[in-house]
């Protein structure tokens, strides 16, 4: 099951070649970045994968969903949903860089819970906070080449009011 189909934000994914959201205005990106097609085969291929390996195992050792580490990875994916719709959707690189500190901290806390019930399922859900400290340096590259339009300085690192419009795809939420 994909996280962000309980998502009421609209969440359009980046374009695979070049991590651009269609209709928004292209990104300066860290020139060591890793090509956009490696994204998602890491997310499909590894993340996904240590995702539902170590839930299983978890799952295995509660015999219930309904846990403290699985709720935890939960939030984690909840989190990362709200990132992803900062970052590529409303394209706030300041609130970006703040929220990727949210997304790798939720991450080692579900690992850390998956820890405390299995001690394997933690350490293998941990490796993915490898790729997600590799993505964490790439936001705060991004946000340091992407200075706001009006004033020429970083954007702030804070939500602001006015910089975006967030919008959502579940009708009771949209705006009239």
């Amino acid at each position: 099951l994909k996280s962000r189909v309980l998502n009421p934000l609209a969440n359009n994914r980046p374009q695979v070649g070049t991590l651009e959201v269609v209709d928004k205005p292209k990104r300066i990106m860290p020139g060591w970045r890793p090509p956009g097609v490696v994204f998602p085969i890491v997310w499909l291929l590894l993340i996904a994968p240590l995702r539902a390996a170590t839930s299983c195992m978890v799952y295995q050792s509660v015999g219930s969903y309904a846990s403290a580490p699985i709720l935890a990875l939960g939030l984690h994916l909840s989190i990362g949903d709200v990132w992803n719709t900062i970052n590529n959707v409303e394209q706030r690189y300041g609130m970006a860089a703040t929220g990727v500190v949210a997304v790798w901290l939720s991450k080692a806390f579900a690992s850390y819970q998956y820890y405390l019930v299995n001690p394997l399922a933690g350490k293998l859900l941990a490796l993915s906070l490898i790729w997600l400290s590799i993505a964490s340096a790439l936001v705060f590259g991004t946000w340091r080449l992407n200075p706001d339009p009006t004033t020429g300085k970083p954007e702030p690192l804070y939500p602001v009011r006015g910089k975006a419009d967030t919008k959502f795809k579940w009708l009771w939420f949209k705006k009239k």
